[in-house]
């Protein structure tokens, strides 16, 4: 051990070191070596990473990920992409409709890139989330996974952090020439090229910093040859298109499109093959019979051919099905019920799980639906209570119950990390904000935007030992 460590201290918040002589009361010189101690540039930047985004962060539990087994193809794609040293292979913007495992499969690449130790950072948003939602710790959470993966970039990284201690705080553009393009700048080789992984950034709130965002990473490769191998995933939204699509960056990017093809119903199969197994064995070690033949093959054939290679759909059912407190062969049965000629099945699925909350629950569901528009208003389901003046319990009660499409909190506690309810697929805060798709449940109504205001606003004017506080740990 360090001997300054048994103290607390480590040597790396060294700063700087002096000597002093100080006069003792019987006037003898004594002189001592004084070390002063500080922050280095890499403990600066800690604390502005936003360890949520990373794909590997245990805050994004429950996630998605690539079923083993699948997405196969596309995943080889990726990694042939990522040891393409050409140069209009820079930046691969793989892209597709809400729903198609974008994410799940940006998770399964980052993670095997990582396993090769050819990762540099990535960044995972996720719209409505109060850190991943914005731009504002993007760079810093950038720098400092580089600066741990890269060691050629440990010392320009922390030296740029130790020159400017303010930059966390700075300007976009200023953040990202000072912790990821002078740093590469600076340093003569790399071991080798770091893949950089940016996805959702659709998800990213406001479509400008969005632009922004690609167009400071496509200046910097374009003009200044940026080192890096960058993949971002998003949906095809015009503003993203007409910034990927512009004819200046062809040179220096490769688009690959998400499918509804005979590959994706293979891997949807697969998936739903293997989580009914999971489940018909779950439910039986509590001795549940499920019979010799469950589910039928025609069952998972149509639940295959309903998702229309949507990943979303298929795991949804399996989350609806696989709900501890009901019968699965009930809950097939009621997915099985529905219109098989709609042509909109994930709306149909998210209307039956609905339908088991009483209708005043919407209340509940527009306070959840507010904080994916604002970030502000992201809560745990106790702080719902408060806010709507709701019996203790009745959210959780409410939620228990849509499991399959919401991520629930667990009860909080004094280690507990604060973790807040959310939908579990973006395309959810879509179909309720929707009256065409949602009918009777759309919160996106003026009743209830009145009745939320009012709720807000009460909750302000309120004197602060009316409050029942309790229900706000942060």
């Amino acid at each position: 051990m360090h001997p300054d460590a048994r103290d607390g201290f480590h040597p790396a918040d060294i700063s700087a070191s002096r000597t002093a002589t100080y006069n003792s009361v019987a006037g003898n010189m004594t002189q001592f070596n004084v070390k002063s101690y500080g922050k280095s540039g890499l403990d600066i930047l800690y604390r502005s990473v936003v360890i949520e985004a990373l794909h590997d962060s245990g805050e994004r539990s429950p996630e998605p990920a690539c079923h083993p087994g699948t997405r196969t193809k596309v995943l080889e794609m990726l990694r042939a992409w990522s040891i393409d040293r050409s140069r209009e292979s820079t930046i691969l913007w793989l892209y597709g409709a809400a729903g198609m495992g974008k994410s799940a499969i940006a998770q399964m690449f980052a993670g095997n890139c990582a396993a090769h130790g050819r990762l540099g950072a990535s960044f995972f948003f996720k719209r409505g989330h109060p850190k991943r939602g914005t731009w504002d710790g993007l760079f810093t959470t950038l720098a400092y996974q580089l600066a741990n993966s890269v060691s050629e970039l440990l010392s320009p990284i922390q030296q740029a952090v130790e020159a400017d201690k303010l930059i966390v705080g700075r300007d976009m553009t200023a953040q990202f020439q000072k912790l990821l393009l002078r740093p590469f700048l600076n340093t003569s080789s790399l071991r080798f090229i770091p893949i950089l992984v940016l996805d959702g950034i659709d998800e990213c709130k406001d479509h400008e910093v969005q632009q922004q965002i690609l167009h400071l990473f496509i200046t910097a490769i374009r003009n200044q040859g940026l080192p890096v191998r960058l993949l971002i995933t998003s949906r095809p939204e015009p503003h993203l298109v007409e910034t990927l699509n512009s004819r200046d960056i062809a040179a220096i990017c490769r688009q690959s499109q998400l499918r509804d093809d005979k590959s994706a119903f293979n891997d949807i199969r697969t998936y739903l093959d293997a989580e009914f197994s999971r489940i018909y064995h779950e439910f039986r070690g509590r001795e549940i019979d499920l019979g010799p033949r469950w589910p039928a093959p025609e069952a998972i054939g149509h639940l295959a051919e309903k998702s229309s290679g949507i990943f979303i759909y298929a795991a949804t059912v399996i989350r609806f099905i696989g709900n501890e407190y009901t019968h699965p062969a009930e809950q097939l049965a009621a997915v099985l019920r529905l219109d098989p000629r709609s042509t909109a099945p994930l709306d149909d699925l998210y209307t039956e799980i609905l339908s088991v909350i009483p209708p005043e629950a919407t209340r509940v569901l527009h306070a959840i639906w507010q904080g994916t528009q604002h970030s502000c208003f992201t809560m745990r389901p106790e702080h719902i209570e408060t806010l709507l003046q709701l019996p203790r319990g009745s959210a959780r009660l409410a939620l228990r119950a849509l499991h399959s499409l919401f991520y629930l909190p667990p009860m909080y506690t004094s280690f507990s990390f604060p973790t807040f309810v959310r939908p579990l697929h973006a395309s959810l805060g879509d179909y309720l904000g929707d009256p065409a798709r949602s009918g009777r449940w759309c919160v996106s109504v003026s009743r209830l935007h009145t009745d939320f205001l009012h709720c807000v606003l009460r909750l302000l004017g309120s004197p602060p030992n009316t409050v029942d506080t309790r229900n706000f740990h942060t």
